[in-house]
């Protein structure tokens, strides 16, 4: 039967439209709540609710990210929908965790134009609800609309944004003509109005100088405010259009960081760092993310808070005395490499980089990151000094080690002479590591397990070495605690990815099918696609997530060669082509020896392409030799649409959203019967995917498209027919 109309108020902002499609989706789907939610941090936001099971979802609420059901759908562990949450080990936790009573329930990624995930939509039903089977299509056709409105909306903000802040500048501070602390009050008033609209996230910086008044006494207030007109400078250089930089008044300053999240605030902080240190400017520095049960606010003061921990952590220091820099957990002597881009350090790096910088301040011989693993510690990440020898995969058992006495409590943090204290003395790894002084800070991982224990050591005794110094410590342990809870978590998935990748490849690899594409007009097979099917789940689920973990390109070869092996003689052989493979050499080495008129590559959109000009270098050799090219999915987002320009492809295939039920849809029609024309004027084929019944298929011939392909056609099935 005909989809019903979304009823409700006018759809003008992405709010009203989220409105109107849960109303609609809980009519025509079923599932008692439905939401639309986005990831923040460690927080699950909700934009827009539906609660028909009448749990107390709302508009608003915030529950912990790891507790929720989306979040292991979008880690890959759990399905799109299961009638029986309890059999989904995943899901059976978040149940527990959340109280919510579902059953059933169903999680939809939002995705972006682009194939960024924005956020879920997701339904839960107190009672056993039947498969949705083709409605889910209509679930996930609504999340790639509310994926793409939601972009847009977001982009819009961002350009109201740099309006807002140029505006802002109206309240401005007369001397460095940055804004005021006016301008700041109303910059958070907007941003927080917005975020919790729009689930976006941002952070917040606190700028202290550290010798304003001492410049001020010794070489006038000249000198100050030319020191205060070059901080200015400086912030204003290196942050973006987009940030709010603001004077709060004397030697403060702040800065508004819109969508910036936790995880690319160390690279702005040294960023920052280094340009303050290249100008000869000594701050202290504060930085927070926003949580969205807490607001901007709370943000902003945490970094208030943070950047006077900066200062006191650095007082009495080289860098406050002198000028030099002190400890600095995100300066380019700790990054060695650039955050960002194709040479980012690794999670390793990063972390030993950080080492060698808390051994530079303590003045240590080296500094190392314990891991606990069993009954033993080992010294998994080291940072020595000149000369010194590195003691990295060093391990001895639990009794006997410094870290297990520490964590018992039967052994301080600040060790200045472990030759001279009594629990240390006789130890035997005292001599074996040549540890004149000892100081150490426990590390957890964000679910508060236990990682292991930071540790700095001197060959000679240390004196001076005060619970303050453990205090450094303490510090770096929290900063490396999100490194290593992504790096345990990458690890994990990586492990796991692998080992199926290593069975799947033990089974013989994926297994080709191939379905038929038919002249409309003849009823008669041109073609046929290759498809790769795998042991369970979704085939796009396993190349992404061999592509996450490095293994994508081997896997789709070996899908290729599977294909080419096995393919039918039946017209046309149609083969599913990622952009990196069809501008690698691998691609074309596959198909020597192959009859090139018979091949017809589509190009995927695992990836987005970002070089067409490079793209077609590698695509004209064989298309000389009479290879055609397909776009899929036209119709469904932007990208397919700049294949079709760029890549002026033979075949544009129409996508199964737009053709699954256009037999009573006006907008369907409309939208097929336009790139009907296109296709006719360009000399493109279009090829109709997913036509699923009689009325279907009498409709998109109707509007001009002379091939399809679909199971009202033909399944797809192996190349003898099984």
């Amino acid at each position: 039967m005909p989809v019903a109309p979304v009823a409700g108020p006018p759809v003008v902002d992405f709010t009203s439209a989220a409105t109107a499609t849960l109303e609609h989706l809980h009519r025509h789907v079923g599932m008692d709540t439905w939401a639309i939610a986005r990831r923040d941090g460690d927080d699950y936001v909700v934009l827009s609710a539906l609660d028909g099971g009448e749990v107390g979802l709302a508009d608003g609420s915030v529950l912990a990210w790891a507790d929720t059901f989306c979040a292991p759908s979008v880690a890959g562990d759990a399905p799109r929908f299961s009638n029986r949450v309890d059999e989904v080990a995943a899901w059976a936790r978040a149940r527990e965790a959340t109280g919510f009573p579902w059953i059933s329930y169903l999680s939809v990624p939002l995705r972006a134009p682009d194939g960024t995930v924005l956020g879920s939509l997701c339904a839960g039903a107190r009672e056993a609800q039947p498969d949705p089977g083709l409605l889910l299509g209509e679930v996930e056709l609504a999340a790639n609309l509310l994926g793409t409105l939601l972009a847009y909306e977001v982009r819009l903000q961002a350009e109201a944004r740099r309006a807002e802040h140029a505006e802002a500048t109206a309240d401005h501070d007369a001397l460095t003509g940055l804004g005021n602390r006016r301008a700041w009050n109303a910059a958070l008033a907007l941003e927080e109005a917005r975020a919790r609209r729009l689930g976006t996230t941002a952070s917040v910086l606190v700028l202290d100088l550290d010798a304003l008044k001492e410049t001020n006494d010794t070489q006038g207030h000249e000198a100050g405010d030319e020191l205060l007109v070059r901080t200015a400078r400086v912030l204003r250089d290196l942050l973006r259009p987009e940030d709010l930089v603001v004077r709060l008044g004397g030697d403060e300053f702040a800065a508004l960081l819109p969508d910036v999240d936790a995880g690319a605030v160390a690279d702005l902080v040294a960023r920052l760092r280094t340009g303050l240190r290249v100008d000869q400017v000594r701050a202290s520095l504060g930085v927070a993310t926003r949580r969205a049960a807490e607001g901007l606010h709370t943000a902003w003061h945490a970094a208030d808070s943070a950047m006077y921990a900066d200062k006191t952590a650095r007082a009495g220091t080289a860098e406050l005395a002198t000028g030099s820099a002190g400890l600095d957990l995100t300066s380019p002597e700790v990054r060695r490499a650039p955050a960002t881009g194709p040479h980012a350090p690794t999670v390793p790096e990063r972390i030993e980089h950080l080492l060698d910088a808390v051994r530079r301040q303590l003045g240590m011989d080296a500094a190392v990151l314990v891991h606990l693993e069993g009954d033993a510690w080992r010294l998994q990440y080291t940072a020595t000094g000149p000369g010194v020898r590195d003691p990295r995969g060093f391990s001895c058992r639990r009794d006997e080690s410094y870290c297990q006495r520490l964590l018992d409590g039967h052994l301080d943090s600040v060790i200045p002479d472990a030759r001279a204290h009594p629990a240390t003395a006789s130890l035997a790894l005292t001599e074996v590591l040549d540890i004149g002084a000892y100081l150490a800070a426990p590390v957890h991982l964000r679910d508060g397990s236990l990682y292991g224990t930071l540790c700095a050591i001197s060959s000679r005794p240390q004196p001076d070495l005060r619970q303050r110094d453990a205090g450094v410590l303490e510090v770096l342990a929290e900063a490396m605690s999100d490194l290593l809870t992504q790096e345990e978590a990458r690890n994990g998935r990586r492990r796991r990815v692998l080992a199926r990748l290593d069975q799947l490849h033990r089974d013989g690899g994926p297994r080709p099918v191939f379905q038929p594409v038919v002249d409309l007009r003849t009823s008669r097979p041109v073609g046929v696609e290759a498809l790769s099917r795998f042991p369970e789940g979704e085939p796009a689920d396993w190349f992404e997530q061999a592509a996450d973990v490095g293994a994508g390109v081997q896997l789709e070869l070996a899908a290729l060669t599977a294909a080419l092996r096995e393919a039918p003689e039946a017209g046309f052989l149609a083969l599913n082509v990622s952009p990196e493979v069809a501008s690698s050499p691998a691609l074309a080495r596959l198909l020597q020896g192959r009859r090139l008129d018979a091949i017809v590559l589509e190009i995927t959109e695992h990836e987005q392409v970002e070089d067409y000009a490079t793209l077609l270098r590698h695509l004209d050799p064989l298309r000389r030799e009479g290879v055609r090219i397909a776009v899929d999915d036209a119709g469904a987002g932007f990208a397919s649409m700049r294949h079709v320009l760029a890549l002026d492809p033979e075949f544009v295939k129409l996508d199964m959203s737009l053709v699954q039920g256009i037999d009573r849809d006006g907008t369907r029609q409309a939208l097929t019967a336009s790139l009907a024309t296109f296709a006719q004027r360009t000399g493109t084929t279009l090829i109709a995917e997913g036509i699923e019944t009689a009325a279907e298929l009498d409709c998109v011939l109707g509007l001009g498209v002379l091939h399809g392909q679909g199971f009202h056609l033909g399944r797809p099935r192996a190349a003898g027919g099984g």
